[in-house]
């Protein structure tokens, strides 16, 4: 296997690793982003195997979710078995923490006492309670109300980082790639096409501010 073979390989199984580690501590991807002082897209291209972690980035990210540095560095056949398999129990469990977890951030952004949510709904508190620890499933009709009051859309809890997620990603860009013309469509089929895309992608990746940049430096050679 060639050296950037290797280097592809690595990054990708260190990426569903990380994402495992995350998801067991019922963390978001908006949480370890803030965190590290990244984006969301790039902490999800870390995880995709897309881009590779730093080394004082995976040691800040360790760190604070209690995970030995050394079993990311040198993890063992069975963790990265583990960190493939998909059991539905477990997940469910996982995702339950992480949208209490939402729930409170939520409650917190909006300034509103867990009480006064609670009232609001027409709820004891205490079920609200359980709710942000994950303790209790959030039914859906429950979750609407409470997210109505706060302000917030489903589909900003709606899973979009597991299997599930990954699942419902691709269902929706088939989608979007099938309403596409059928002149786009053909030039995105068009392997010969790909370098114009990739540049299309890292374009996608600067800020406004860089665009402009680039805007003008290229206004300014144009006769």
């Amino acid at each position: 296997m060639t050296d950037p073979q290797t280097r592809i390989l690595r990054a990708k199984m260190l990426g569903a690793l990380m994402r495992e580690v995350r998801l067991q501590n019922g963390k978001s991807l908006t949480e370890i982003a803030e965190i590290l002082g990244i984006s969301t897209s790039t902490l999800s291209s870390y995880e995709h195997g897309r881009k590779s972690i730093s080394l004082p980035e995976l040691e800040v990210l360790a760190y604070h979710l209690d995970y030995p540095l050394d079993l990311f560095l040198h993890p063992s056949p069975e963790d990265l078995e583990e960190g493939r398999r998909f059991d539905p129990q477990v997940m469910i469990t996982l995702r339950q923490r992480m949208i209490g977890a939402q729930l409170r951030q939520a409650r917190d952004e909006a300034n509103i006492t867990q009480k006064a949510l609670a009232e609001a709904a027409e709820m004891p508190v205490s079920r609200l309670s359980a709710y942000e620890r994950g303790e209790r499933p959030v039914p859906v009709p429950d979750l609407e109300s409470l997210l109505k009051i706060l302000g917030c859309s489903m589909d900003d809890f709606v899973d979009h980082e597991g299997p599930i997620g990954e699942w419902l990603g691709d269902k929706v860009a088939f989608e979007r790639f099938q309403a596409l013309s059928e002149e786009l469509r053909a030039f995105f089929q068009n392997p010969e096409n790909l370098p114009y895309l990739q540049i299309a992608q890292r374009i996608s990746e600067f800020d406004l501010a860089d665009l402009r940049a680039v805007s003008q430096a290229l206004a300014e050679l144009l006769p």
